[in-house]
């Protein structure tokens, strides 16, 4: 009697090779899929110093696929204080593991199979055709697959295609950000945040400040950053302004480090002198390129539509008081390697039965950071 045949592995492409794309690669993989990994930049990526609070879900991938550990996988905040418009501040123990973009990215890079990940090649269309989907790239050439993962952030083409009449929503506040080198920090700044997730409320915004790995991931004391994150309210006619770099190039999600105007920094900078406490007046002084994004919200009705389905920023935006943008990427791949293990070679099934935890998440991700957000930014409202 002859052997059955092996199921033929279900070929997939995600398009974007950020974190959310990574994770859904690499658990896809695990789940026994065909990947492709393609990303629309022709470079490898860089952090632009962003920092990240380790979650739950980004741990699991981490020690899954032995890339770090607790001890590894960023710096850790022994206390949470909140500082007084003198400075002060009363430190209480607060356990938190601090990571960053660029350690994370690195870590799952390295993970992901260099010959499935597929640098300068931006997924421009696609098509459904009978149990798939054929995509077009940029430079003309199409691709069939049995599955399309839209993980290309929060500038998704894939979700324009499926949902063109979902556009992201500007908030009413942006996040200046920058990072401070601990080597150059000096005493009196390390001596108030080193090792303590740090804030301050003033009226109608908030600054908070953690210790992040340094730019290739470094966790050893003099090797790390000081992060930080302030929260400032710019009416909506005036953000195109704050949103042109010094280019003269108006950006839709980020004016990157070494591209916000030097005269809106300087303005910042004295709005920070009079509004912060001295500690944070003094952070936002010592950081040579600050930057700054739009806090936006977006919600998608569906995250799967035939043999196409969205994760991470693609499909919702939180706002950043949640602390889970990125867990949330994580937590949608892991979902969609385990319903895709649990119904092998049946992808409509998987898809049916990931969907409707991943939506819930994410709708509720969008009403807690609202909330958040808004109960710093607009009181009272």
């Amino acid at each position: 009697m002859a052997q059955a045949k092996p199921p033929v592995p279900a070929k997939v492409i995600v398009a974007g090779g950020s974190l959310g794309g990574l994770a859904a690669g690499l658990e896809l993989l695990s789940a026994g899929c065909d990947v492709s990994v393609l990303e629309r930049s022709g470079r490898v990526l860089d952090d632009r110093g962003a920092g990240i609070v380790m979650q739950a879900e980004t741990m699991h991938l981490l020690r899954k696929y032995k890339l770090a550990d607790e001890h590894t996988a960023g710096v850790w905040s022994r206390f949470r204080q909140y500082l007084d418009p003198d400075g002060h501040g009363q430190p209480a123990p607060s356990q938190q593991l601090m990571t960053s973009w660029g350690l994370l990215y690195g870590k799952l890079r390295s993970a992901f199979p260099a010959e499935r990940y597929h640098e300068g090649r931006a997924v421009t269309g696609f098509e459904a055709v009978e149990d798939g989907v054929t995509i077009t790239t940029a430079d003309g050439r199409t691709e069939r697959a049995d599955l399309l993962v839209g993980a290309d952030g929060s500038r998704s083409a894939i979700r324009q295609a499926m949902f063109p009449a979902v556009k992201p929503s500007y908030s009413g506040y942006v996040a200046w950000r920058g990072v401070v080198p601990e080597a150059a920090a000096g005493a009196d700044l390390l001596r108030v945040f080193a090792n303590r997730f740090t804030f301050f409320q003033t009226e109608r915004s908030h600054i908070l400040c953690y210790l992040i790995p340094g730019p290739t991931g470094e966790v050893g004391e003099g090797q790390r950053r000081l992060n930080w994150v302030w929260y400032w309210n710019v009416p909506e006619a005036d953000l195109p302004a704050v949103m042109t770099g010094r280019d003269g190039r108006e950006r839709d999600f980020s004016v990157p480090p070494g591209q916000a105007r030097p005269d809106l920094v300087e303005a910042q900078r004295e709005i920070a002198r009079t509004r912060l406490a001295k500690p944070f007046a003094d952070l936002v002084e010592a950081t040579a390129e600050p930057f700054v994004q739009p806090i936006l919200d977006l919600a998608v009705p569906r995250m799967a539509v035939g043999r196409v389905c969205l994760v991470g920023d693609a499909a919702f935006i939180p706002r950043p008081h949640t602390a889970a943008s990125t867990s949330k990427a994580a937590g949608n791949a892991i979902a969609l390697g385990e319903a895709i293990t649990r119904h092998p070679g049946d992808l409509d099934s998987a898809l049916a039965a990931w969907e409707p935890e991943q939506l819930e998440l994410g709708r509720d991700l969008g009403r807690h950071g609202k909330m958040l957000g808004d109960r710093s930014q607009f009181p009272g409202r």
